[in-house]
């Protein structure tokens, strides 16, 4: 009976998606499927979001992806300001913020190497924002998530696009702004600037 159930929820949810969606479905990633469709169908796009989160904390996003909670999909958008890392949430349907909440005390004890990390993010000319808007024209396509990380001491910022289907990595450098390597995961391409 689960079974019969999973399989019409999982075809349904392909027939919605269009070629996205039996894109995804054929690869198996069920649970990747029903993200892309909530981010693809969202009044609020992964961008808006980081604008409404930066606005709403007055700080500066380090990552964005969508997490299940409740039964329902929301934007998680890590903040860094000064003194803190904020977590908010927001509702994609209504592009709302539903929820934010200060990293504790033993979170910020524990998390002293990143404090390095997010002061060269405040400073950094490139924001999270900046890097979405380059990864979306560089693939034609619409960012799912997107985050801030330090490579090999190298400041970059990680943004993941999905148009017809295909999911595209882009590095961007935080520095300069400059694309440093364009990764498509369902056709094997990887290209580098």
């Amino acid at each position: 009976m689960f079974r019969t159930k999973l399989i019409a929820a999982t075809l349904g949810a392909a027939l919605a998606l269009g070629t996205t969606g039996m894109a995804y479905a054929g690869s198996d990633k069920g649970e990747e499927m029903q993200e892309v469709a909530t981010i693809l169908n969202a009044k609020a796009s992964v961008l808006q979001a980081v604008a409404l989160a930066e606005k709403h904390t007055g700080g500066r996003a380090l990552k964005i992806g969508l997490e299940r909670e409740d039964g329902a999909y929301r934007y998680e958008v890590k903040i860094a300001t000064k003194d803190k890392v904020s977590e908010v949430t927001i509702d994609p349907a209504s592009g709302t913020v539903t929820r934010v909440e200060d990293d504790g005390l033993i979170a910020r004890l524990l998390d002293r190497e990143d404090k390095a990390a997010y002061g060269e993010l405040i400073s950094s000319p490139v924001t999270l924002s900046t890097a979405i808007e380059t990864a979306e024209k560089e693939t034609g396509g619409k960012a799912i998530e997107a985050e801030w990380e330090s490579e090999d001491g190298k400041p970059e910022l990680k943004v993941e696009t999905v148009k017809d289907g295909v999911v595209t990595k882009v590095k961007i450098d935080a520095a300069t702004g400059k694309i440093l390597r364009v990764s498509n995961s369902q056709k094997g391409e990887d290209k580098d600037d």
